[in-house]
């Protein structure tokens, strides 16, 4: 059987990039190891196993390369397991310094403004995302989800992309298990800028 050159050479070329982004991550670990102990939040009581079991859905609209649903999915997977784990270790490295991050309620946030939410313990993420009792407390009522929470009763997750441009897509989370789930969240968006995938929106 004749294999064509340019195919070995496309798939060898995105094997050695995906392990340039993982290799990238390995050799950060002391870095990242000193932002974990400034940006964790106490999980709950609820347990978690992870990471959590997610895998691509649906891919809606052209426009977009297989290399750069696999850069989207190796992103989204990294800030689940964060989230599962406790922090947003991860979630700096994946904000473009210039135009910042739209958290719901907050609108947009510049990378100075995110980092010093992550490291307060009664921020915007440890309430929204990671504390029950405080979000508990903070809503006066009992039984309040966190975003980590629900991603830790949804069972499979599953990422459905939705392509506006080469440049930018918005995310879907679908709960097959409990699609009822889908309503705590909002949408993620991701924008590419000088060919890199940046989180433009929080989910």
């Amino acid at each position: 059987m004749i294999v064509s050159t340019k195919n070995v050479s496309l798939s060898f070329l995105a094997v050695v990039l995906i392990g340039l982004l993982v290799g990238c991550f390995r050799s950060n670990s002391i870095a990242t190891k000193n932002v974990l102990l400034e940006t964790s939040f106490s999980p709950g009581t609820q347990e978690h196993e992870c990471p959590y079991p997610v895998q691509l859905g649906t891919v809606y609209g052209t426009g977009i390369s297989p290399f750069d649903k696999t850069i989207l999915m190796f992103t989204i997977k990294q800030l689940l397991l964060d989230l599962c784990e406790g922090h947003f270790s991860h979630l700096l490295s994946f904000v473009h310094k210039e135009t910042g991050l739209f958290v719901d309620a907050k609108g947009y946030w510049k990378t100075e403004e995110v980092k010093a939410d992550l490291q307060d313990s009664n921020g915007y993420f440890a309430l929204y995302y990671f504390d029950s009792e405080k979000l508990d407390l903070k809503k006066g009522t009992k039984g309040n989800l966190t975003i980590r929470d629900v991603f830790g009763m949804a069972g499979a997750v599953y990422v459905d992309i939705f392509v506006g441009s080469k440049e930018e897509v918005e995310v879907k989370f679908r709960f097959p298990k409990d699609p009822k789930l889908e309503r705590y969240l909002i949408n993620p968006n991701f924008i590419k800028i000088k060919n890199t995938w940046y989180l433009h929106r929080m989910f």
